[in-house]
């Protein structure tokens, strides 16, 4: 005995009346977010696009945000070091850098300036991968725009700018400081440290100078013997030939 399976139901079609409520209504519902909207924009001059609620969800941690540049908070000293890692690796070219081989205080080559060109930018999270310190970091910041291309490239004080603002945020959120959030550390010293450190390669400088010239003193020294007695073997072989005549 075979059992057929049951027919599938007929759906029921909607009258044509229904069909234009349901065009009408949905026409009023998209319209009343337009008039409510604008209402807010032009009698209440707050121009803004997302709602408070949408605006007040947490951004998640590994978000890949505008990039900032960091400051280490324990020596108050910039992180980056200037070894150009993220201008090499960059695949859209987007980011200028020209250093100072020394600047005093600073370890490593120091960033007279630092350009990224958000215009270009693909925000791959690369250059914050290859950057040995914690420089360069991802911020929760995407709402950044402006007029022109200009606008979007940011300078170095205001990479610092967008770098400091989310520091601060991680700090009040208890995750510590940009050290702690990477994992990366920084290369900076204090000055007490820097001064110390200093000593130590001048006190080490001093002693390889002292040794050298200890060696150069003591090489005429090793030297003189054999010299004079080379200047003793002609003359005796002058008095043996004088003498076998």
């Amino acid at each position: 005995m075979t059992v057929t399976p049951p027919k599938a139901p007929i759906p029921v079609k909607q009258s044509y009346w229904q069909d234009i409520w349901d065009a009408v209504a949905t026409i009023l519902k998209g319209m009343a977010v337009t008039i409510r909207n604008f209402g807010r924009v032009v009698f209440l001059k707050q121009a803004m696009t997302i709602t408070k609620k949408w605006g007040s969800r947490q951004i998640a941690l590994r978000y890949r945000g505008t990039i900032g540049l960091t400051v280490d908070r324990r020596t108050g000293k910039e992180n980056c070091i200037g070894c150009l890692a993220c201008e090499r690796i960059c695949p859209d070219h987007c980011i200028h850098i020209e250093t100072v081989d020394e600047k005093p205080g600073h370890k490593g080559k120091y960033p007279v300036v630092f350009i990224i060109d958000n215009n270009l930018c693909s925000l791959c999270g690369l250059c914050v991968e290859a950057c040995p310190t914690p420089a360069l970091i991802h911020t929760e910041l995407w709402q950044i725009g402006g007029y022109s291309h200009r606008d979007l490239v940011l300078d170095k004080q205001r990479l610092l700018e967008i770098g400091e603002w989310q520091q601060e945020k991680w700090i009040r959120m208890g995750l510590g400081t940009v050290d702690q959030v990477t994992g990366k550390k920084s290369m900076q010293l204090t000055d007490e440290e820097w001064l110390a450190e200093e000593e130590k390669k001048r006190a080490a400088a001093a002693a390889r100078a002292q040794r050298a010239a200890a060696a150069r003193q003591q090489a005429p020294a090793q030297a003189r013997p054999s010299s004079e007695h080379r200047e003793k073997q002609p003359k005796e072989v002058s008095e043996g030939e004088t003498s076998s005549e």
